[in-house]
């Protein structure tokens, strides 16, 4: 059975063929293996023997799951679902929202070049989504001995910024080697719950040509209408507005998740200026896992249009699985939903 982190709302992270997930008491020889063959790139000074590495994954690892807010978080790396490596975020610091990125590779695969090359892009891309989408951080880092000099293009590649050189800092097999540091930051954007003062804002987006447009019902809203049903949903306990704005107080859009029957179903909208930014899987992330954080037992469920592809890609993104294809009101539809536990 595999283990959840109680600190995440989403367990399985995916690129393409690449996968991570909760590391797994499986693969622990395998890592072993992999670290005491490794040992001159990491900061591990003696190699481990099977009584240290079960001891560690029971008195260490094992504790970590049920964590609020654990000091890190480890996961095992997959392709096609076969292990070729782990990592994860270490040195997690939940006050200034930071962590450093571990990873480590089968060493046949570290020892090949253009292999490496192709699993470290693809791990900076699911580790950003763990960090971001779900941890709300707002950096993550590297801290690497420079001879590897293959590791750093792909970092540049990927956004991160040479932060710091220690000058011969560390020293392998009686020669100096730098250390380097490269950090990635993330928009910063939060959410506050909406109030009445928002009504025209909401008024304004709600009527915007794209969201009528990728909206089930196209007729444009009526103020007086709109203003009725805005008071009445932000006074209901099922409905919950969430109000984003960026680092300068601008609001972006809106997430709601609101309580009907037996379904909790999800809209979004984004203010015109701040569309193809990339900020709406963030948006949903942010939203959907306040909302399961409170409400752990319900699902989330989201109806997209079949034709909307971008918005399909989002919600995926933010964590939700398709669960159909369907009708919905009669248009050919995706459904997909999100919970706390699966």
């Amino acid at each position: 059975m595999q283990r959840r982190y109680t600190c995440l709302s989403q367990q399985e992270f995916t690129n393409g063929s690449y996968k991570l997930v909760p590391i797994r008491d499986e693969d622990k020889y395998a890592i072993m293996q992999w670290r005491n063959e490794q040992i001159n790139i990491l900061r591990q000074k003696e190699p481990l023997t099977k009584e240290k590495q079960d001891e560690y994954f029971t008195n260490v690892v094992a504790k970590l799951f049920d964590q609020q807010q654990p000091n890190q978080l480890l996961f095992s790396f997959l392709k096609n679902d076969v292990l070729i490596g782990y990592g994860g975020l270490v040195h997690i610091n939940w006050e200034s929202r930071n962590a450093e990125i571990s990873f480590i590779t089968e060493t046949k695969k570290n020892s090949d070049t253009k292999q490496f090359i192709k699993d470290w892009t693809h791990y900076l891309r699911i580790i950003k989504k763990v960090a971001d989408l779900n941890l709300d951080f707002i950096k993550i880092y590297t801290y690497a001995y420079d001879i590897r000099p293959h590791l750093y293009p792909i970092l540049i590649e990927n956004d991160f910024v040479e932060e710091a050189r220690l000058k011969n800092h560390i020293a392998i097999n009686n020669q100096l080697y730098d250390v380097l540091t490269h950090s990635y930051f993330f928009d910063s954007i939060s959410y506050r719950m909406a109030t009445m003062d928002d009504a025209m804002l909401y008024f304004k987006w709600a009527n915007d040509r794209d969201v009528r447009s990728n909206s089930f019902n196209s007729v444009p809203v009526e103020y007086e209408s709109h203003c009725k049903w805005f008071f009445s949903k932000l006074t209901s306990k099922k409905c919950h507005f969430y109000l984003f704005h960026d680092a300068k107080n601008e609001p972006i859009g809106q997430v709601r998740i609101e309580n009907i029957g037996h379904e909790s179903l999800i809209s979004i909208s984004i203010d015109e200026q701040f569309r193809g930014k990339s900020l709406s899987s963030k948006m949903l992330a942010k939203a959907t896992n306040a909302y399961l954080n409170k409400h752990s037992k319900e699902k989330i469920i989201a109806y997209i249009k079949h034709e909307n592809a971008s918005s399909y890609k989002s919600f995926i993104s933010a964590g939700f699985i398709e669960q159909e294809v369907m009708n919905h009101d009669g248009i050919k539809s995706y459904k997909l939903f999100k919970g706390k536990h699966g």
